[in-house]
């Protein structure tokens, strides 16, 4: 939902700071590892791989916007 409206108003560098979204992706990565390294149900690694992926989006739109804003 947040990566929709971002798309749909431009404003996603002004919403989130890229400290915050590193920190986020941080979390995300090592509770991928922490599931893959403790062989957790299948369903935990995809939620995980699914929440990186997620990351992965908002960092991209974050540093889009970022750039297409400042021209």
């Amino acid at each position: 939902s947040q990566i929709y409206v971002a798309c749909q108003n431009g404003r996603v560098d002004q919403a989130l700071s890229l400290g915050f979204l590193l920190c986020w992706i941080a979390g995300d990565l090592t509770n991928f590892i922490g599931c893959y390294l403790t062989n957790q149900l299948p369903i935990q690694i995809v939620t995980a791989i699914f929440y990186v992926n997620m990351d992965v989006i908002m960092i991209s739109q974050f540093v889009y916007y970022k750039l297409k804003n400042q021209k």
